[in-house]
């Protein structure tokens, strides 16, 4: 940093008041900074700000003006004084008007943006407005010393005597308060921008000579950034830059200093010879200006000198004077080094950098292995304060430059050597070297030019010139030296013999290129000059200095910027080239031509068989084409046959002349070539003239390669033909079957021959197939003979008649039929055909996977009903799939799967039965279009089932809100409290629709106030122990005593009575039959007689078969008791069946022992045939063991299902029949229809 005084002045006392002195308490520059305010006594100076010429002096106040501040667009200003008055004048220094306050003015500040006013004084502050004819005053807690705006002008910063700073909102509302220190704040300024953050900067310095810096984060918190500096004296004023990266401050030292805005010293700008109380930044311009406590006043320009420094193609250079940059010249990478500090010097060398503050230097490393690698890390220190001109950094050393000597430091501060020249030195330069060996060219005054190494004490001289140095540089390869003197002369000599290659005058600058010994750059007046040997120099128009030259990349410093700028060396290549010094060309190339360079270099040396050069020049553009070329004339020139008029011709084609390259090769006699380049290039026209000029017929490889290029190149039909001449009819097929043009394929197909073109008519029957054309397809097959093939194209393309006509003529072919035939009935809904197909096909279970789904959908879809029959097909289809049953080592692992199937189709089958009567009743409000108890008991009874038989199953489908609805509603009318009490309090642990909660939580009540227990019309009487169980068994749909399973009609879903038996195993099957068949003996149909009278009586109110007796009472009550007289016993013991059920009642301990009752062949005899159902299903799986149960009330009419084996009552299942045409379980129907009466149970049993 340089200060220069631009004019100074001295302002004298007012003679009118010997009371007031001549101190200047405030400056202020116009916005447009032409002017400069200075406040002196009672007056307003106002001088020329570049001339230093006093304008005019104003006076509007009685006393002291102590605070002036400018309008932010330059039309205003307002001072302020010990009058308690604030004046607010124009621009031109004309008065406007005036306002006071009830004390003295102590500092005045405009809001950047809403131009008001904020005057504060030494009890209050208050805010002008224009468009207001009344300022606003509010108290404040002490004296207020200073105040600024922020840049948004939002926020109002006071400094408060007392220490304390007032942050104010645009309206004068307190924010917050930060104590600073218990001292004065006598100056404030907040940083006019705003840097990499939203947050506003505000600095404040105090009279403990504290320097604080805040960031007020919008005007509700604040934070301190680093410590509180200490600088030493009180300060009064503080300016900034515009830029806000420098601020001035002036107090008690008597200095003006610069400073960051982070709070770093960077130099003293004046001194003075008393306080200086107030500071200002011009803000166009780098004048700065402050005014005394004895009235001198005085502007200085500041320059910012550059500190850098450049080795190679590493720059570093100084930013904001405590950063440092280094810049990566070739990469154009950039890192910043923060030292917080005054940066002095800068110095860098290879992997070091090297940084001089006030106090100490830092020296930086980076890794030597990466040339790219810019993470510098802090390396050594040393703590010493150090004054040199030049500052220089090799691998172990420092190197300081004084006037006329050098001294060499370690990095651990020794002075290791020192060397002392005849002259002043004017220029150094690092030369790089090994390690503690490196070298440095020192140009001194006297003209001399020194080489000095860092481990040689004595300086060698190189050239001695009667003209100071003023710039040297040395070549890459130390040989040749250029120096420019004070008259900007350049003279380039020979180190070697001290010849004076060359010079030229009016030079500037000089580098060597650093990868080419004899190329220099130099710069004349904006020029640059790029010179090579004794050629003459290149030029073209550069702005700045050329600093450095490597490659082709020129380092040029333009004011303070580095640039690099790539120059192309083509002009100074061709010109080695004309020379035919390809050695000096390809030098000139590797530093930077281009593409189209390296071409022309490998061509010329490939003509003049310099083959290793032009193989690296094609290398170098990655020309394969031209690389290979160089190899094959490399070769025939080593074997004696190389043809120099080939190769031209072959570097023409190359180069894409081809016209030229051709004409070449027949002037050459070499016709060949010329058609092979004419067929590469699909010039076939031109290959066929050439053909014919020499007096043969059209090449049919000509003919092949111009349809190959007509195919690809789009013209398909044109390709086609040219294919079908030359008899490539596969290419002919391909192209027309591609675009599905089939009848220029069966065109092609006609004329071919079988035993010859078996593979084309192949290709013909595929696409035929793939466009689906079965009349094509299918002669394309017949021309072949392909059996197989045609039935496999009836197949894909479904024409299933035709494929079973051709299986008939072809039994062997059967197998390929039926599985794609099931799946397309599949595919298109036909899914019983589908399963049928299936089977035949050998594929059940692909025939139970559509089963699979279809149940499935119908769960989804709710269609329940579907849903039951379709489980009962997949119980039916498990079935099936059994193979042994009654093998010795038990069913296989499959079949018990299949048999476990079977158990959980069938169950499956039987709830989603019961379900769909309570689905319709709450979805489709059957209670309301069929009143009536019959259906109402069904509902009941299927919801009795179902929560007999879920128990923890919860099948797809099944809500259980609505089993237990319908339960709870149904079971409360038909005063079945107990079931209903449970089936509401079932419902309280599941989620209820809301609709229903009202009405189920008043139900709920209802039925707590009724009887807890169910009508006894509805108990469940077990017909196999005679006991009564409850209408609800979650353990099972079983009986609780003996654990016989209730055998259900599932329409109504009511109990049957019905009980399971098995006849002894040592009977055979046919003998059961044969003893089923036969009719009781007399004593037994005796006893039936009677037992038929007895149930004729019990109807009149007797007792009956059972031994019940009704009986009516004087209340028309009807009353059932139980009489163990002497005729209803009798009867019961002569019935063999329920004697031995009685007794094998006796061998069962607990329900979970449950045994069928096991008759002999006598009780076989004894029972009446229409009496007994068998559930047979051995049309399904021949092993399966046969059931037999007994109608233990023959007056309740039974029948049963032939197909699924269910059980219905015998009016039901023919309504049901009637209704639907098939059974209500299976949906299967009967041939002739099959309907068994309570007395024919069994009549059709051949049948089956």
């Amino acid at each position: 940093m340089r200060t220069v005084v631009a004019w100074q002045d001295l302002i004298p006392a007012p003679p009118t008041d010997s009371n007031m002195t001549n101190a200047v308490w405030a400056v202020c520059f116009r916005p447009d900074g032409t002017q400069v305010l200075i406040a002196v006594a009672d007056r307003v100076f106002i001088y020329d700000a570049a001339s230093g010429e006093m304008i005019k002096q104003i006076r509007g106040h009685r006393e002291t003006v102590y605070c002036i501040a400018y309008q932010k667009d330059g039309q205003k200003f307002a001072t302020g004084g010990a009058d308690n008055s604030v004046v607010i004048w124009s621009h031109t220094g004309e008065g406007l008007l005036k306002y006071t306050h009830n004390d003295k003015i102590q500092c005045l500040a405009f809001n950047p943006v809403l131009q008001n006013l904020a005057s504060c004084s030494a009890i209050d502050f208050g805010l002008w407005q224009a468009d207001q004819q009344n300022v606003n005053k509010q108290k404040t807690p002490a004296k207020c010393c200073s105040c600024d705006w922020s840049p948004d002008g939002q926020i109002l910063a006071i400094g408060l005597i007392n220490g304390q700073i007032l942050i104010k909102d645009k309206t004068g509302v307190e924010l917050l308060v930060i104590n600073k220190s218990q001292q004065a704040v006598w100056t404030v300024a907040f940083c006019p921008q705003k840097f990499e953050t939203a947050d506003n900067l505000l600095v404040a310095g105090s009279w403990d000579s504290k320097l604080s810096i805040y960031q007020i984060t919008g005007g509700k918190q604040y934070k301190q950034v680093g410590n509180d500096k200490d600088l030493g004296f009180d300060p009064c004023s503080i300016s900034f830059f515009p830029t806000g990266e420098y601020m001035t401050i002036g107090g008690s030292d008597k200095k003006q200093t610069l400073w960051n805005k982070d709070g770093v010293l960077l130099g003293t700008i004046s001194e003075q010879k008393d306080w200086i109380w107030a500071t200002a930044v011009n803000p166009v311009s780098k004048a700065v200006f402050c005014g005394t406590n004895s009235g001198n006043i005085s502007s200085h320009n500041i320059e910012f000198l550059t500190v850098h420094g450049l080795y190679q193609d590493r720059y570093a250079y100084r930013e904001l004077m405590t950063d440092v940059i280094i810049q990566h010249l070739v990469t154009e990478t950039r890192v910043k080094i923060r030292c917080r500090d005054y940066i002095k010097k800068i110095a860098i060398y290879k992997d070091r950098l090297a940084v001089q503050l006030p106090e100490k230097i830092i020296i930086y490393s980076v890794s030597g292995e990466d040339p790219y690698d810019m993470k510098y890390k802090a390396y050594k220190k040393i703590n010493k304060k150090i004054d040199c001109n030049l500052l220089f950094v090799v691998s172990q050393h420092l190197v300081l430059v004084f006037e006329k000597k050098i001294q060499l430091l370690s990095f651990s501060g020794v002075l290791e050597r020192e060397w002392v020249m005849d002259s002043n030195i004017r220029y150094v330069k690092t030369v790089s070297g090994p390690p503690k060996r490196e070298g440095l060219l020192v140009g001194l005054k006297n003209g001399s030019v020194l080489k000095v190494f860092v481990d040689n004490g004595f300086p060698i001289p190189i050239v001695k010139q009667t003209t100071p140095i003023k710039v040297v540089d040395i070549s890459a390869d130390r040989q040749k030296i250029a120096v420019i003197d004070d008259f900007n002369s350049m003279f380039v000599y020979d180190i070697k013999s001290q010849q004076l290659l060359f010079q030229e005058t009016n030079v500037q600058s000089v580098a060597w290129n650093l990868e080419m010994e004899d190329m220099i750059a130099y710069t004349s007046k904006d020029t640059l000059f790029i010179k090579i040997r004794e050629m003459p120099p290149s030029t073209q128009r550069l702005p700045g200095f050329v600093v450095g030259f490597k490659g082709a990349k020129i380092f040029c410093l333009q004011g303070n910027s580095m640039n690099t700028i790539d120059v192309p060396q083509s002009q100074t290549f061709y010109r080695f080239l004309e020379k035919k010094d390809f050695a000096m060309a390809y030098k000139i190339a590797c530093i930077g031509v281009t593409e189209q360079d390296w071409r022309a270099l490998g061509i010329e040396a490939l003509l003049a068989k310099n083959f290793p050069l032009a193989r690296r020049s094609f290398v170098r553009i990655r020309d394969l084409k031209f690389i290979d070329l160089c190899d094959l004339t490399d070769q025939m020139n080593q074997m004696r046959n190389l043809n120099e008029q080939w190769l031209v011709g072959e570097i023409l084609a190359y180069q894409g002349k081809y016209k030229e390259a051709a004409s070449h090769f027949v002037k050459s006699n070499l016709i060949e070539k010329a058609i092979n380049l004419y067929t590469t290039l699909k010039m076939f026209k031109e290959a066929n003239e050439l053909i014919k000029k020499q007096g043969n017929k059209g090449d049919p490889v000509i003919l092949m390669k111009q349809a190959e290029y007509l195919r690809d190149s789009g013209q398909w039909k044109e390709a086609a033909e040219l294919f079908t001449q030359a008899q490539r009819y596969r290419e002919a097929i391909e192209i027309y079957g591609k675009r599905n043009v089939l009848d220029s394929v069966m065109e092609v197909c006609k004329n071919l021959d079988k035993a010859k073109n078996k593979a084309e008519i192949e290709l013909c029957a595929k696409y035929f197939r793939q466009a689906g054309h079965h009349t094509f397809a299918k002669q394309s097959y017949l021309m072949l003979g392909d059996i197989k093939g045609l039935m496999g194209l009836h197949v894909e393309l479904h024409k299933w008649d035709e494929a079973f006509m051709l299986a008939k003529q072809n039994p062997d072919l059967e197998s390929q039929i039926f599985l794609p035939y099931a799946d397309w009935l599949s595919a298109n809904d036909r899914f019983d055909e589908a399963q049928e197909a299936y089977k035949k096909a050998g594929r059940p279970d692909l025939s139970l996977r559509i089963v699979e789904f279809l149940t499935h959908n119908a769960v989804i879809e709710k269609r329940f009903q579907d849903a039951a029959q379709y489980y009962w097909m997949l119980a039916a289809e498990s079935l099936q799939l059994i193979k042994e049953l009654n093998a010795k080592g038990g069913p296989s692992k499959q079949d018990k799967k299949f048999i476990a199937n079977f158990d959980e189709y069938m169950k499956l089958a039987e709830i989603y039965q019961a379900y769909q009567l309570i689905h319709k009743f709450i979805e489709e409000s059957y209670q309301a279009v069929i009143q009536g108890p019959v259906f109402n008991e069904a509902i009941f009874n299927s919801a009795r089932f179902l929560v007999n038989n879920l128990a923890k199953r919860q099948p797809l489908g099944i809500q259980r809100v609505y089993i237990y609805y319908a339960l709870s509603y149904l079971g409360f009318k038909f005063e079945a409290f107990k079931t209903a009490r449970f089936g509401y309090e079932r419902l309280q642990q599941l989620k209820i629709p809301s609709a229903w909660q009202d009405d189920i939580d008043l139900a709920t009540l209802k039925v707590r106030a009724k009887p807890f227990s169910d009508k006894e019309g509805f108990a469940v009487i077990c017909n196999r122990c005679m006991n009564t169980n409850a209408l609800i068994n979650q353990s099972g749909d079983i009986c609780t005593s003996c654990g016989h399973p209730f055998i259900r009609n599932y329409i109504g879903f009511d109990t049957l009575p019905l009980v399971e038996f098995v006849p002894r195993q040592d009977i055979p099957l046919k003998k059961v039959i044969e003893f089923l068949k036969m009719d009781p003996p007399e004593e037994l149909s005796a006893m039936a007689m009677n037992q038929a009278n007895k149930a004729g009586a019990a109807k009149k109110g007797g007792r009956g078969l059972d031994g019940w007796q009704d009986t009516k009472n004087n209340n028309d009550e009807q009353i059932m008791s139980f009489a163990q007289g002497a005729g209803g016993n009798d009867d019961l013991e002569n019935d063999l069946f329920t004697q031995r059920m009685l007794e094998w009642l006796e061998t069962q301990v607990n329900p979970d022992q449950y045994r069928p009752v096991e008759v002999d062949e006598r009780i076989l005899k004894s029972m009446r045939y229409e009496e007994i159902f068998i559930v047979d299903y051995s049309t399904l799986c021949p092993q399966w063991p046969k059931k037999f149960y007994k109608n233990m009330v023959p007056d309740v009419a039974v029948t049963v299902c032939e197909k699924c084996c269910k059980f219905f009552l015998q009016d039901e299942y023919e309504f049901a029949y009637m209704e639907k045409g098939c059974c209500p379980f299976c949906k299967h129907v009967e041939k002739d229809k099959g309907v068994k009466n309570v007395y024919g149970s069994l009549a059709d049993m051949n049948h089956r």
